[in-house]
């Protein structure tokens, strides 16, 4: 019923363009059922630009969604996004490479098939974003190419001759249908389950289980069938990953792909100085804004929502109104909510919450127009005021994590806790503010202006983007007016740019000085310090390799020994700072890059040399060696977050610190000294064979169970050891 017309001219006799199909094009049509996968080797490269640049639109589309963009609106915004990233143009288009354009398309939407088949719900979305992109485009599609494309597919729809038309004309009229155009228009039939929509919309006069649709409403047809079609596929290739899981490099792109449709990857904001100033605020900048200027109260909510995907209902309005004041429209909070609550389908949220997010603006019920909360002391539920209800020990450490990165340090935090125990919770909230706002200008007892406290949520944020937007013009003027000046004062400028100045001054140390041994001399007294438990460390490595060529037991003693020597010169490289009152940003990398050697390596070594040789026993000790890397990394990262004491130190340890591996270091040194060592009386409780023969690949010493336990109690998050 539906052939493909192969034509040989462009032009018909009345002067109409035609579509001139090519018997090599791969792809003869800009509209596509994709029906065939693409069977041609890709790079990893191309593979993953061409499912980017489809997921902008598929993201526009969503988010247009989210809007309550009309249709005429989301095909504008669509089609401005086509043209952008995925330019598709028709078959009389001249002067570029349909060929490619459309292969790009084609490869980017079987590439989304595998990201978005995984689970029902990634299915549903990124089957009503298809739809609504192949509408768009059907609707832009050029009328005779259009025809041709529908001429290669059988949609199964039944002409309805003229006696069947004129039999039923005064129920097909009924439906819209116009008298003067009823004998000229067309009408299809087609089984009522096909067209939900215009039954839905009364579009369609329905006889025994048939649909008759007007040519004008032909195109519900199409888009039924498309999502039908695109539905059943999705299903056969989430039966097919399991084969793909195999390949480890796609696993990472997939993954990445479909939670960058679910985090709105359409998104093009950049936090610009001239955006930040509490007018028109977007979805997308809520988490910058968090990270930057808002209070803890706020800041605490925003955490939660992004840890749980949930908030209670108090919890909902009091930050939603604070979103609001701040700037956030109601359409954005839409999106911004939705976004939030991505463990729900969309008829779920708009159930349960789109209500009452337009309710909180005025829009539904009594349309009042709610205030933000400032209320937050007396709250006693979810969230309240953290500096109220928070236990001092969550609070010191939440303090440190979050503001820490602003500015906020151990002796400011003693400051901040005395003044919360003494029941002035909005003066420590202002405290905060005044510290991490110093390099602003602001002082101690400015407040937040003229030596105002905070008494509001959106008072603290306001004036938090007013300092940053003022700094950040002042900036962008000193650059400016400093352009011809030294790369040293660049260089001390650029500080304002979100680098606190004493960082920018710490680092400022190594662009001042030249020539030879400049790094040496920057050292403090106690970063030479840090540096002779490093040498400690290798001077022990190098003991035990000497100690398997000569096999001289005094070697083996060296070897023993330095490690704690190493331990005396990691005790005394604080104690020097601080009689020196002087640090470096070095210290704390040299101190850590010092015990991996001394207390990981170094004892790894010492284990190997007395007789922990098999091939599981160097397995045990290289995850020995790696679970101490872990452990300083950790520290290093996670120190802010354990509880202060007064002084502003660490309570305690989480995890066994990689120092005590003198432990099983003090217990090889008994085992030597014994003789129980290899090439005189062997190891403690000898061997285990997990596998295979004995000697082979699967014998383990017991002992190398002892450093398995080790390695793991030094990265354990629930063991806590005390601090001495």
């Amino acid at each position: 019923m539906f052939k493909i017309e192969e034509r040989s001219s462009a032009l018909e006799s009345n002067g109409k363009i035609q579509v001139e199909l090519h018997r090599g094009a791969k792809y003869p049509h800009r509209l596509n059922f994709y029906d065939k996968p693409p069977l041609y080797d890709v790079s990893i490269e191309e593979f993953e630009t061409s499912a980017l640049d489809r997921l902008r639109i598929l993201a526009e589309i969503e988010s247009s969604a989210a809007r309550n963009r009309t249709w005429e609106e989301t095909k504008a915004v669509t089609s401005a996004q086509c043209e952008k990233y995925l330019p598709l143009k028709s078959s009389t288009a001249v002067g570029v490479d349909r060929e490619a354009q459309r292969r790009t398309d084609h490869l980017g939407h079987f590439v989304l098939r595998l990201a978005f088949c995984r689970t029902e719900e990634l299915r549903r979305r990124f089957v009503k974003a298809e739809t609504t992109l192949f509408r768009v485009r059907y609707e832009t599609d050029d009328s005779t190419e259009r025809e041709s494309f529908l001429n290669t597919r059988d949609f199964n729809w039944i002409a309805v001759d003229k006696s069947e038309k004129d039999k039923y004309k005064q129920e097909l009229l009924s439906y819209q249908g116009r008298a003067d155009t009823f004998e000229a228009d067309k009408y299809y039939k087609v089984r009522w389950t096909r067209v939900p929509d215009l039954v839905d919309r009364r579009k369609v006069l329905l006889k025994g289980g048939w649909a008759y649709v007007p040519s004008r409403e032909q195109s519900s047809i199409v888009y039924q069938e498309f999502e039908t079609h695109l539905e059943r596929d999705l299903l056969v290739t989430a039966r097919c990953m399991p084969r793909l899981d195999e390949d480890t490099r796609l696993g990472g792109i997939l993954d990445n792909l479909s939670q960058g449709f679910l985090a709105g990857v359409s998104s093009e904001w950049s936090a610009a100085p001239t955006d930040i100033n509490g007018e028109g605020i977007k979805a997308e900048m809520v988490d910058d804004l968090a990270a930057k200027h808002f209070p803890m109260c706020m800041r605490n909510s925003h955490q939660r929502l992004r840890a749980d995907h949930r908030l209670n209902h108090f919890g909902r309005l009091q930050y939603g109104l604070f979103l609001k004041v701040l700037g956030l429209s109601v359409e954005e909070a839409i999106i911004f909510w939705r976004k939030s609550f991505d463990r729900i389908n969309d008829d779920t949220f708009n159930k349960m919450y789109k209500y009452n997010i337009r309710h909180s603006f005025g829009l539904e019920g009594k349309r009042a127009n709610y205030p933000a909360k400032r209320r937050i002391l007396t709250s006693g539920g979810d969230p309240g005021c953290p500096y109220r209800h928070f236990s001092p020990e969550n609070l010191q450490s939440a303090l440190l994590s979050t503001y820490g990165p602003q500015g906020l340090t151990s002796t400011d935090l003693y400051e901040v806790m005395n003044t919360v125990k003494g029941g002035h919770f909005h003066v420590a909230c202002t405290r905060v503010f005044e510290i991490t706002h110093s390099s602003s200008g602001v002082k101690k007892g400015d407040g937040i202006g003229g030596g105002e406290s905070v008494t509001h949520p959106n008072q603290y944020a306001a004036k938090s983007m007013e300092l940053a937007k003022a700094k950040e013009e002042k900036a962008m003027e000193m650059s400016i007016h400093c352009s011809s000046s030294s790369p040293t004062m660049s260089i001390r400028k650029r500080s304002s740019n979100g680098v606190p100045d004493q960082k920018a001054e710490a680092l400022q140390q190594y662009q001042d000085s030249d020539g030879h041994f400049t790094l040496v001399r920057n050292f403090r007294l106690a970063d030479l310090v840090t540096i002779m438990n490093g040498v400690c460390g290798s001077l022990s490595i190098f003991s035990s390799a000497r100690y398997l060529l000569n096999n001289d037991i005094d070697n083996l003693w060296w070897a023993l020994s330095l490690p704690l020597a190493g331990l005396m010169f990691d005790f005394l490289d604080g104690k020097v700072a601080r009689w020196r009152k002087s640090s470096s940003m070095l210290g704390q990398e040299l101190d850590s890059l010092a015990d991996l050697v001394s207390f990981g390596v170094a004892p790894s070594l010492l284990a190997f040399v007395v007789g922990l040789r098999t091939y599981l026993d160097t397995v045990v000790l290289t995850g020995f060696i790696c679970c101490g890397l872990a452990r300083l990394a950790r520290f290093n990262a996670t120190v802010a977050l354990v509880p202060k004491d007064e002084a502003g130190k660490a309570k305690y340890f989480e995890g066994l610190p990689i120092p005590s591996s003198l432990g099983l270091v003090a217990v090889l040194a008994y085992w030597t000294r014994q003789g129980w060592i290899e090439g005189q009386q062997g190891i403690p409780w000898g061997t285990l064979t997990l596998w295979g023969e004995a000697g082979g690949r699967g014998e383990l010493h017991v002992v190398s169970i002892v450093f398995a336990l080790w390695a793991a109690a030094m990265v354990s998050k629930t063991l806590r050891v005390p601090k001495i």
